[in-house]
């Protein structure tokens, strides 16, 4: 029960990391992004996910881990029912953040929904990747401040750059400030509600989730949630591939379909 209460304290208190954009950029053109190339994200009940299979989505385990996940996905007003639900074995929220990865198998497949690829390389660093979610939306010079908080649930997607990798399985984004050199167009980072939301990179069309939407570093900088040259974690999604492969192999699932 302990464990249960602190997860739900940590998801909705903002731990979990809709999108925080730039101030000077009208957010029409972070929607339009994300019509343009946030078609394998989903809004689960609680946080969001990635479909890598017309049955299976990948999300962060700290959102798979409280109640509020539910017994379905609602997919264009339709619902699906879960299946089963696998967190990495080690992730351990009591303890720490690490092994933030999980699957949800739906029963049956979802007709046309688009799919990510996983990324298996490890040469993610200076990747140009988007962001997509539907959880609470802000811009870097507030942060995630109430009364400055949009909470209307769009998809909004965000283009960021992979800076650092760590050892313990995360990928670092920097929220770099308009008048920063390394500011990319639609620059922004997660916000509460995109947990588990995906950090994708394209190949031509072709979209490869390289990381999943864990915690932000705002409050241990001295900065709040949100604002401008906060650090953003990713899991890595290229640590985790030969889990990912082995766990749907074990229900009788072949990622190659």
């Amino acid at each position: 029960m302990l464990l249960r209460s602190a997860l739900i304290f940590f998801f909705f208190s903002g731990f979990s990391p809709e999108i925080i954009m730039r101030h000077d950029v009208d957010e029409s053109e972070y929607i339009a992004l994300a019509e343009n190339y946030a078609g394998s994200a989903i809004r689960l009940n609680a946080g969001c996910g990635t479909f890598i299979l017309p049955n299976v989505i990948i999300t962060a385990a700290h959102v798979a881990s409280v109640p509020q996940i539910g017994d379905d996905v609602t997919v264009d007003g339709i619902k699906y029912d879960i299946k089963k639900i696998i967190n990495h074995p080690e992730f351990d929220m009591s303890r720490s953040i690490a092994n933030d990865i999980a699957i949800i198998i739906l029963e049956e497949d979802v007709p046309g929904v688009e799919l990510a690829k996983l990324y298996y390389n490890n040469d993610e660093v200076g990747k140009e990747i988007i962001f997509a979610g539907t959880g609470w939306a802000g811009t870097g010079d507030k942060g995630m401040v109430e009364g400055s908080i949009n909470k209307d649930r769009k998809m909004r997607a965000a283009q960021n750059r992979v800076d650092g990798a760590r050892d313990d399985g995360f990928i670092r984004f920097t929220f770099d400030a308009p008048d920063s050199e390394d500011a990319l167009p639609l620059e922004g980072i997660s916000g509460p509600g995109d947990s588990g939301g995906p950090a994708l990179w394209f190949d031509s069309e072709q979209a490869y989730i390289i990381g999943v939407s864990s915690h932000q570093n705002g409050r241990g900088m001295g900065k709040p949630e949100g604002v401008y040259n906060v650090y953003e974690f990713y899991t890595r999604v290229s640590e985790f591939t030969d889990w990912i492969e082995t766990e749907l192999k074990n229900n009788d699932i072949d990622l190659n379909q």
